[in-house]
């Protein structure tokens, strides 16, 4: 028996498809990625559009506001429909929770009935994010957690834009809104 296994043929060698075969499974593996890019890169387009743009008088390139329609019942406009504008980028304050220091990152939208207040509060934006951060820096993690906590908040934060529209001359804001509040 030991003797039969060792007069078998060893197996012919394998042949390899050598460059042209590589060549061949390297442009396979290429469109093959290439085509997952672009069915990829459609996909996320249909599911994430992009912004419309404007250009400013000043040459700066801004997103536009998409307008949505309010129900008109006891709000203030008369029936208008709303438009909001971001106050980006988000604000970050940091503060002491005891001996911890803690990051509060907040996304908020200014909503007025009114385009003229829009424009004022883009206008301001340098004081109204001044005052805000200050605003925010002197708060207690406690307070921040509770809903009624970041209401408040949410309350003084419209009076002070209100405050800084009212100063500077600008057209009044009917509300704040928070998009985003992140405490770490």
């Amino acid at each position: 028996m030991a003797d039969e296994a060792e007069e078998a043929p060893p197996p012919p060698a394998k042949k390899s498809g050598g460059v042209v075969g590589l060549l061949v499974n390297g442009i396979g593996i290429f469109v093959l990625t290439l085509g997952a890019v672009i069915v990829g890169g459609s996909i996320n387009a249909k599911l994430h559009p992009m912004p419309d743009f404007k250009l400013d008088k000043d040459g700066k390139i801004t997103p536009v506001t998409a307008a949505v329609s309010s129900s008109g019942h006891g709000e203030e406009g008369g029936g208008k429909s709303a438009v909001y504008y971001a106050i980006d980028p988000p604000l970050v304050v940091n503060f002491e929770d005891g001996s911890v220091v803690r990051f509060l990152q907040i996304t908020m939208e200014v909503m007025a009935h009114d385009p003229k207040a829009v424009e004022s509060v883009q206008k301001n934006i340098p004081l109204i994010r001044n005052n805000l951060m200050l605003l925010m820096s002197n708060r207690d993690y406690q307070s921040m957690m509770s809903r009624e906590g970041k209401e408040k908040l949410r309350q003084e934060a419209l009076a002070e834009v209100r405050a800084v529209q009212k100063k500077q001359g600008g057209e009044d804001v009917d509300d704040l809104l928070f998009t985003s509040f992140v405490v770490q």
